[in-house]
Protein backbone atom coordinates (compact mmCIF):
# COMPACT_ATOMS: atom_id res chain seq x y z
CA UNK A 1 0.00 0.00 0.00
CA UNK A 2 2.87 2.28 0.13
CA UNK A 3 2.28 3.11 -3.54
CA UNK A 4 -0.71 5.78 -1.95
CA UNK A 5 1.45 7.60 0.46
CA UNK A 6 3.56 8.88 -2.37
CA UNK A 7 0.30 9.94 -3.98
CA UNK A 8 -0.85 11.56 -1.13
CA UNK A 9 2.53 12.97 -0.49
CA UNK A 10 2.54 14.47 -4.09
CA UNK A 11 -0.55 16.61 -3.08
CA UNK A 12 -3.08 13.85 -3.93
CA UNK A 13 -5.48 14.02 -1.59
CA UNK A 14 -6.94 11.01 0.50
CA UNK A 15 -10.50 12.09 -0.93
CA UNK A 16 -9.62 12.36 -4.20
CA UNK A 17 -8.28 9.21 -4.31
CA UNK A 18 -10.87 7.14 -2.71
CA UNK A 19 -13.60 9.33 -4.93
CA UNK A 20 -11.53 7.75 -7.66
CA UNK A 21 -10.92 4.10 -6.34
CA UNK A 22 -15.05 3.99 -6.37
CA UNK A 23 -15.54 5.43 -9.69
CA UNK A 24 -12.92 2.38 -11.13
CA UNK A 25 -14.87 0.12 -9.11
CA UNK A 26 -18.25 1.23 -10.50
CA UNK A 27 -16.92 0.15 -14.18
CA UNK A 28 -15.41 -2.73 -13.04
CA UNK A 29 -18.77 -4.43 -10.85
CA UNK A 30 -20.74 -3.12 -13.78
CA UNK A 31 -18.94 -4.86 -16.51
CA UNK A 32 -19.01 -7.75 -14.46
CA UNK A 33 -22.40 -8.15 -13.43
CA UNK A 34 -23.18 -7.35 -18.16
CA UNK A 35 -20.37 -10.32 -18.65
CA UNK A 36 -21.75 -12.38 -16.07
CA UNK A 37 -25.87 -12.14 -17.20
CA UNK A 38 -24.91 -12.00 -20.57
CA UNK A 39 -22.25 -14.29 -20.72
CA UNK A 40 -24.13 -16.99 -18.11
CA UNK A 41 -27.41 -16.35 -17.35
CA UNK A 42 -29.02 -14.64 -19.89
CA UNK A 43 -28.60 -17.60 -22.10
CA UNK A 44 -30.13 -20.21 -19.62
CA UNK A 45 -33.98 -21.47 -20.23
CA UNK A 46 -34.79 -18.89 -17.63
CA UNK A 47 -32.97 -15.60 -18.82
CA UNK A 48 -36.03 -13.73 -19.31
CA UNK A 49 -37.01 -14.03 -15.82
CA UNK A 50 -33.01 -13.79 -14.41
CA UNK A 51 -33.30 -10.39 -16.03
CA UNK A 52 -35.71 -9.05 -14.15
CA UNK A 53 -34.68 -10.66 -11.41
CA UNK A 54 -31.29 -9.24 -11.45
CA UNK A 55 -32.67 -5.86 -12.27
CA UNK A 56 -35.13 -5.87 -9.37
CA UNK A 57 -31.87 -6.45 -7.19
CA UNK A 58 -29.23 -4.59 -8.60
CA UNK A 59 -31.69 -1.29 -8.39
CA UNK A 60 -34.73 -1.45 -6.64
CA UNK A 61 -32.91 -3.25 -3.33
CA UNK A 62 -30.88 0.42 -2.73
CA UNK A 63 -33.85 1.85 -1.53
CA UNK A 64 -34.06 -0.18 1.10
CA UNK A 65 -30.36 -1.23 1.85
CA UNK A 66 -29.82 2.56 1.74
CA UNK A 67 -32.64 3.24 4.16
CA UNK A 68 -30.59 0.74 6.46
CA UNK A 69 -27.39 2.58 6.50
CA UNK A 70 -29.46 5.72 6.77
CA UNK A 71 -30.82 3.93 10.07
CA UNK A 72 -27.40 2.29 11.67
CA UNK A 73 -25.97 6.09 10.89
CA UNK A 74 -28.53 7.65 12.66
CA UNK A 75 -27.27 10.07 14.76
CA UNK A 76 -28.29 13.43 14.51
CA UNK A 77 -28.48 17.11 14.74
CA UNK A 78 -30.92 19.51 14.52
CA UNK A 79 -30.47 21.76 11.15
CA UNK A 80 -29.32 24.78 12.28
CA UNK A 81 -26.40 22.61 13.94
CA UNK A 82 -25.45 21.36 11.01
CA UNK A 83 -24.19 24.47 8.56
CA UNK A 84 -20.58 25.69 8.92
CA UNK A 85 -20.41 29.55 10.46
CA UNK A 86 -20.94 32.49 7.61
CA UNK A 87 -17.36 33.09 7.63
CA UNK A 88 -15.75 29.56 6.29
CA UNK A 89 -15.47 29.90 2.39
CA UNK A 90 -13.53 26.58 2.23
CA UNK A 91 -13.84 23.12 2.36
CA UNK A 92 -14.09 21.52 5.96
CA UNK A 93 -10.86 19.61 7.06
CA UNK A 94 -11.29 15.83 7.37
CA UNK A 95 -10.95 16.72 11.54
CA UNK A 96 -14.19 19.11 11.29
CA UNK A 97 -16.18 16.67 9.36
CA UNK A 98 -15.28 13.68 11.62
CA UNK A 99 -16.08 15.50 14.27
CA UNK A 100 -19.91 16.56 12.67
CA UNK A 101 -22.02 13.42 14.52
CA UNK A 102 -24.77 14.66 11.75
CA UNK A 103 -23.95 11.41 9.82
CA UNK A 104 -21.72 8.10 10.39
CA UNK A 105 -22.58 6.27 7.30
CA UNK A 106 -19.61 7.52 5.39
CA UNK A 107 -17.45 5.04 7.72
CA UNK A 108 -20.03 2.57 6.64
CA UNK A 109 -19.79 3.18 3.00
CA UNK A 110 -16.41 1.51 2.12
CA UNK A 111 -17.13 -1.40 4.33
CA UNK A 112 -20.43 -1.89 1.86
CA UNK A 113 -19.11 -1.23 -1.05
CA UNK A 114 -16.31 -4.05 -0.44
CA UNK A 115 -19.10 -6.25 0.69
CA UNK A 116 -20.66 -5.46 -2.65
CA UNK A 117 -17.55 -6.19 -4.64
CA UNK A 118 -17.51 -9.49 -3.00
CA UNK A 119 -21.05 -10.70 -3.60
CA UNK A 120 -20.46 -9.62 -6.97
CA UNK A 121 -17.70 -11.77 -7.63
CA UNK A 122 -19.80 -14.98 -6.10
CA UNK A 123 -22.57 -13.67 -7.42
CA UNK A 124 -21.21 -14.30 -10.88
CA UNK A 125 -20.39 -17.80 -10.78
CA UNK A 126 -23.54 -18.64 -8.42
CA UNK A 127 -27.08 -16.90 -9.17
CA UNK A 128 -28.33 -13.60 -10.31
CA UNK A 129 -30.16 -12.76 -6.82
CA UNK A 130 -26.41 -12.99 -5.22
CA UNK A 131 -24.93 -10.98 -8.09
CA UNK A 132 -27.94 -7.87 -7.57
CA UNK A 133 -27.85 -7.96 -4.23
CA UNK A 134 -23.88 -7.45 -4.95
CA UNK A 135 -24.16 -4.62 -7.38
CA UNK A 136 -26.68 -2.88 -4.86
CA UNK A 137 -24.34 -3.11 -2.21
CA UNK A 138 -21.95 -1.62 -4.13
CA UNK A 139 -23.74 1.28 -5.60
CA UNK A 140 -25.09 2.18 -2.23
CA UNK A 141 -22.24 1.77 -0.85
CA UNK A 142 -19.97 3.95 -2.89
CA UNK A 143 -22.87 6.22 -3.49
CA UNK A 144 -22.83 7.30 0.25
CA UNK A 145 -19.38 7.72 0.52
CA UNK A 146 -18.82 9.78 -2.82
CA UNK A 147 -21.90 11.67 -1.53
CA UNK A 148 -19.82 12.43 1.80
CA UNK A 149 -16.86 13.25 -0.15
CA UNK A 150 -18.49 15.87 -2.73
CA UNK A 151 -20.69 17.37 0.43
CA UNK A 152 -17.41 17.77 2.76
CA UNK A 153 -14.90 19.11 0.04
CA UNK A 154 -17.48 21.83 -1.58
CA UNK A 155 -17.49 20.02 -4.74
CA UNK A 156 -21.42 20.72 -5.47
CA UNK A 157 -21.93 17.67 -7.73
CA UNK A 158 -18.45 17.03 -9.16
CA UNK A 159 -17.79 14.25 -7.50
CA UNK A 160 -21.03 12.90 -8.18
CA UNK A 161 -20.89 13.30 -11.79
CA UNK A 162 -17.39 11.15 -11.95
CA UNK A 163 -18.96 8.17 -9.93
CA UNK A 164 -21.70 7.48 -11.70
CA UNK A 165 -20.38 8.08 -15.49
CA UNK A 166 -18.15 5.22 -15.60
CA UNK A 167 -20.77 2.34 -15.15
CA UNK A 168 -22.28 2.49 -18.46
CA UNK A 169 -18.54 2.08 -20.02
CA UNK A 170 -18.55 -0.90 -17.47
CA UNK A 171 -21.35 -2.48 -19.16
CA UNK A 172 -20.81 -2.01 -22.36
CA UNK A 173 -17.42 -3.73 -22.13
CA UNK A 174 -18.34 -6.89 -20.28
CA UNK A 175 -21.77 -7.42 -22.88
CA UNK A 176 -18.79 -6.87 -25.33
CA UNK A 177 -16.44 -9.50 -24.01
CA UNK A 178 -19.63 -11.98 -22.90
CA UNK A 179 -21.10 -11.83 -26.45
CA UNK A 180 -17.48 -12.42 -27.82
CA UNK A 181 -17.06 -15.54 -25.99
CA UNK A 182 -14.60 -14.40 -23.54
CA UNK A 183 -16.50 -15.09 -20.40
CA UNK A 184 -13.79 -16.51 -17.72
CA UNK A 185 -10.99 -14.62 -19.18
CA UNK A 186 -11.99 -11.40 -18.67
CA UNK A 187 -14.12 -12.27 -15.29
CA UNK A 188 -10.84 -13.75 -13.26
CA UNK A 189 -8.86 -10.41 -15.11
CA UNK A 190 -11.70 -8.23 -13.46
CA UNK A 191 -11.98 -9.86 -9.96
CA UNK A 192 -8.59 -9.48 -9.61
CA UNK A 193 -8.63 -5.95 -9.91
CA UNK A 194 -12.15 -5.68 -7.99
CA UNK A 195 -10.08 -7.41 -5.00
CA UNK A 196 -6.82 -5.62 -5.36
CA UNK A 197 -8.77 -1.64 -5.74
CA UNK A 198 -11.22 -3.25 -3.08
CA UNK A 199 -8.00 -3.86 -0.53
CA UNK A 200 -6.82 -0.07 -1.05
CA UNK A 201 -10.10 1.14 -0.31
CA UNK A 202 -10.41 -0.70 2.73
CA UNK A 203 -6.52 0.01 4.20
CA UNK A 204 -7.50 3.90 3.09
CA UNK A 205 -10.25 4.02 5.59
CA UNK A 206 -8.17 1.83 8.71
CA UNK A 207 -5.28 4.36 7.85
CA UNK A 208 -7.56 7.33 7.45
CA UNK A 209 -9.58 6.78 11.06
CA UNK A 210 -6.52 6.09 12.73
CA UNK A 211 -4.92 9.42 11.78
CA UNK A 212 -8.16 11.26 13.03
CA UNK A 213 -9.02 9.27 15.91
CA UNK A 214 -12.58 8.69 14.82
CA UNK A 215 -14.33 5.87 12.79
CA UNK A 216 -15.30 8.45 10.20
CA UNK A 217 -12.66 9.52 7.93
CA UNK A 218 -14.09 12.74 6.70
CA UNK A 219 -17.08 13.87 5.38
CA UNK A 220 -20.50 14.28 7.09
CA UNK A 221 -23.39 15.06 4.85
CA UNK A 222 -24.74 18.34 6.19
CA UNK A 223 -21.34 19.71 6.44
CA UNK A 224 -22.09 22.19 3.91
CA UNK A 225 -19.91 25.78 3.77
CA UNK A 226 -22.64 28.36 4.39
CA UNK A 227 -21.84 30.11 0.69
CA UNK A 228 -22.40 26.62 -0.89
CA UNK A 229 -25.63 25.55 0.76
CA UNK A 230 -26.38 29.57 -0.52
CA UNK A 231 -25.83 28.94 -3.87
CA UNK A 232 -28.20 25.67 -3.28
CA UNK A 233 -31.30 27.39 -2.27
CA UNK A 234 -31.10 29.75 -5.33
CA UNK A 235 -31.07 26.51 -7.39
CA UNK A 236 -33.61 25.12 -4.59
CA UNK A 237 -37.44 25.30 -4.73
CA UNK A 238 -38.07 28.82 -2.60
CA UNK A 239 -38.60 27.56 0.95
CA UNK A 240 -41.46 29.01 3.44
CA UNK A 241 -41.43 30.39 6.78
CA UNK A 242 -43.71 27.47 7.79
CA UNK A 243 -42.38 24.12 8.27
CA UNK A 244 -45.94 22.64 6.48
CA UNK A 245 -45.14 24.47 3.26
CA UNK A 246 -40.91 23.53 3.05
CA UNK A 247 -42.42 19.96 3.51
CA UNK A 248 -44.87 20.34 0.59
CA UNK A 249 -41.91 22.21 -1.56
CA UNK A 250 -39.35 19.12 -0.78
CA UNK A 251 -41.61 16.79 -1.19
CA UNK A 252 -42.73 18.34 -5.18
CA UNK A 253 -38.95 18.46 -5.89
CA UNK A 254 -38.55 14.88 -4.64
CA UNK A 255 -41.40 13.64 -6.97
CA UNK A 256 -39.80 15.66 -10.00
CA UNK A 257 -36.56 14.38 -9.31
CA UNK A 258 -38.21 10.75 -9.33
CA UNK A 259 -40.01 11.48 -12.84
CA UNK A 260 -36.56 12.93 -14.17
CA UNK A 261 -35.32 9.51 -13.85
CA UNK A 262 -37.82 7.47 -14.34
CA UNK A 263 -38.28 9.39 -17.87
CA UNK A 264 -34.69 9.08 -18.46
CA UNK A 265 -34.61 5.01 -17.72
CA UNK A 266 -37.18 4.53 -19.82
CA UNK A 267 -35.88 6.66 -23.35
CA UNK A 268 -32.09 5.24 -22.58
CA UNK A 269 -34.27 1.58 -23.02
CA UNK A 270 -36.46 2.74 -25.65
CA UNK A 271 -34.82 5.53 -28.00
CA UNK A 272 -33.17 3.72 -31.03
CA UNK A 273 -30.99 5.27 -33.63
CA UNK A 274 -31.11 4.00 -37.36
CA UNK A 275 -27.48 4.37 -37.41
CA UNK A 276 -26.92 2.02 -34.09
CA UNK A 277 -25.63 -1.04 -36.05
CA UNK A 278 -21.78 -1.46 -35.51
CA UNK A 279 -19.26 -1.85 -32.59
CA UNK A 280 -17.78 1.53 -33.58
CA UNK A 281 -21.49 3.57 -33.38
CA UNK A 282 -21.94 1.65 -29.86
CA UNK A 283 -18.54 2.90 -28.54
CA UNK A 284 -19.53 5.97 -29.24
CA UNK A 285 -22.78 6.31 -27.52
CA UNK A 286 -21.42 4.58 -24.95
CA UNK A 287 -18.39 7.54 -25.00
CA UNK A 288 -21.52 9.72 -25.30
CA UNK A 289 -23.12 8.99 -22.29
CA UNK A 290 -20.28 8.46 -19.70
CA UNK A 291 -18.95 12.09 -20.85
CA UNK A 292 -22.21 13.21 -20.52
CA UNK A 293 -23.13 12.34 -17.21
CA UNK A 294 -19.16 13.32 -15.96
CA UNK A 295 -20.46 16.50 -17.70
CA UNK A 296 -23.47 17.06 -16.28
CA UNK A 297 -21.54 17.22 -12.58
CA UNK A 298 -18.74 19.41 -13.70
CA UNK A 299 -21.21 22.02 -15.28
CA UNK A 300 -23.40 22.29 -12.83
CA UNK A 301 -20.70 22.97 -10.01
CA UNK A 302 -19.29 25.71 -12.11
CA UNK A 303 -22.52 27.43 -13.96
CA UNK A 304 -24.94 25.99 -11.61
CA UNK A 305 -27.54 23.28 -11.29
CA UNK A 306 -30.57 24.42 -12.64
CA UNK A 307 -28.43 26.72 -15.44
CA UNK A 308 -27.17 23.64 -16.52
CA UNK A 309 -30.11 21.00 -16.42
CA UNK A 310 -32.50 23.50 -18.58
CA UNK A 311 -30.21 24.66 -21.07
CA UNK A 312 -28.62 20.53 -21.57
CA UNK A 313 -32.15 19.00 -21.73
CA UNK A 314 -33.50 22.09 -24.14
CA UNK A 315 -30.40 21.45 -26.50
CA UNK A 316 -31.08 17.26 -26.25
CA UNK A 317 -34.66 18.10 -27.51
CA UNK A 318 -33.46 20.05 -30.28
CA UNK A 319 -30.81 17.55 -31.14
CA UNK A 320 -33.29 14.81 -30.87
CA UNK A 321 -35.44 15.98 -33.88
CA UNK A 322 -32.66 15.20 -36.20
CA UNK A 323 -31.28 12.27 -34.34
CA UNK A 324 -31.32 9.90 -37.09
CA UNK A 325 -28.16 11.66 -38.15
CA UNK A 326 -25.26 10.40 -35.95
CA UNK A 327 -23.42 13.15 -34.71
CA UNK A 328 -27.41 15.44 -33.59
CA UNK A 329 -27.81 11.39 -32.12
CA UNK A 330 -24.37 11.69 -30.30
CA UNK A 331 -25.45 15.09 -29.04
CA UNK A 332 -28.83 14.09 -27.47
CA UNK A 333 -27.06 11.53 -25.74
CA UNK A 334 -24.28 13.66 -24.44
CA UNK A 335 -26.92 16.70 -23.19
CA UNK A 336 -29.75 13.66 -21.93
CA UNK A 337 -27.46 12.46 -19.98
CA UNK A 338 -25.95 15.29 -18.14
CA UNK A 339 -28.62 15.70 -15.61
CA UNK A 340 -27.95 12.51 -14.40
CA UNK A 341 -25.75 13.45 -11.40
CA UNK A 342 -27.64 16.69 -11.27
CA UNK A 343 -30.76 15.15 -9.74
CA UNK A 344 -28.95 12.77 -7.27
CA UNK A 345 -27.21 16.38 -6.06
CA UNK A 346 -30.66 17.74 -5.70
CA UNK A 347 -31.79 14.77 -3.69
CA UNK A 348 -28.64 15.15 -1.67
CA UNK A 349 -29.50 18.58 -1.03
CA UNK A 350 -33.32 17.76 -0.35
CA UNK A 351 -32.56 14.92 2.04
CA UNK A 352 -28.83 16.17 3.48
CA UNK A 353 -29.50 13.36 6.32
CA UNK A 354 -30.68 10.44 4.18
CA UNK A 355 -27.94 10.07 1.60
CA UNK A 356 -28.28 6.38 1.59
CA UNK A 357 -32.29 6.68 0.95
CA UNK A 358 -31.60 9.68 -1.54
CA UNK A 359 -29.16 7.24 -3.42
CA UNK A 360 -31.50 4.03 -3.74
CA UNK A 361 -34.76 6.21 -4.61
CA UNK A 362 -33.47 7.23 -7.62
CA UNK A 363 -32.07 3.92 -8.28
CA UNK A 364 -35.74 2.55 -8.14
CA UNK A 365 -36.98 4.99 -10.16
CA UNK A 366 -34.14 3.38 -12.62
CA UNK A 367 -35.77 -0.26 -12.29
CA UNK A 368 -39.62 1.22 -12.99
CA UNK A 369 -38.42 3.15 -16.33
CA UNK A 370 -37.40 -0.41 -17.34
CA UNK A 371 -39.89 -2.29 -16.83
CA UNK A 372 -42.10 -1.25 -19.89
CA UNK A 373 -39.56 -1.99 -22.02
CA UNK A 374 -39.27 -5.50 -20.48
CA UNK A 375 -42.64 -6.26 -20.31
CA UNK A 376 -42.59 -5.23 -24.57
CA UNK A 377 -44.50 -2.15 -24.35
CA UNK A 378 -44.61 -0.28 -27.33
CA UNK A 379 -43.77 3.48 -27.83
CA UNK A 380 -46.22 5.38 -29.09
CA UNK A 381 -43.78 7.51 -30.59
CA UNK A 382 -40.74 7.05 -32.82
CA UNK A 383 -37.06 7.13 -31.18
CA UNK A 384 -36.39 10.81 -32.47
CA UNK A 385 -40.48 12.09 -31.28
CA UNK A 386 -39.76 10.10 -28.36
CA UNK A 387 -36.58 11.60 -27.28
CA UNK A 388 -37.68 14.93 -27.76
CA UNK A 389 -41.08 14.53 -25.81
CA UNK A 390 -39.08 13.14 -22.99
CA UNK A 391 -36.53 15.70 -22.65
CA UNK A 392 -39.35 18.39 -22.91
CA UNK A 393 -40.96 16.61 -20.02
CA UNK A 394 -37.78 16.31 -18.09
CA UNK A 395 -37.69 19.79 -18.47
CA UNK A 396 -41.32 21.02 -17.28
CA UNK A 397 -39.80 19.10 -13.87
CA UNK A 398 -36.66 20.60 -13.85
CA UNK A 399 -38.92 24.42 -14.42
CA UNK A 400 -41.28 22.82 -10.83
CA UNK A 401 -38.40 22.17 -9.27
CA UNK A 402 -36.55 25.04 -9.67
CA UNK A 403 -39.55 27.35 -9.79
CA UNK A 404 -41.63 26.17 -6.91
CA UNK A 405 -43.56 29.40 -5.78
CA UNK A 406 -42.79 31.06 -2.44
CA UNK A 407 -45.28 30.69 0.29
Amino acid sequence: MGWTLILASKGLRKDIIMTAIYSILHMFVDGVCALAMFGVFIPQENGYFYMLLYNFCAFALQMPLGIILDALASERLPISAQTVPASRTKPLSAQRCASLPVFRAFSLAPCTAALGVLCTIIGALTHPIILGIGNALFHIGGGIGVIAEDSCKSWRGKGLGIFVAPGAFGLYLGTLAAKGGLWRPCFWMAALAMLLFGLVMFWLQVHTARRTGSQAPSAAITGRTSSSAAKTERELPPIGKTEAKLRSAAITAITCCFLVVILRSYLGMSVTFPWKTGQAAGLFCVLALVTGKMAGGLLAAHYGARKTAILSLAAAALCYLFSASMPFGLAALFLFNMTMPITLYWMVCLLPQMPGFAFGFLTFALFLGFLPQYFGAVPILSGSLLGCAGSLLSLMFIFIITNSPPP
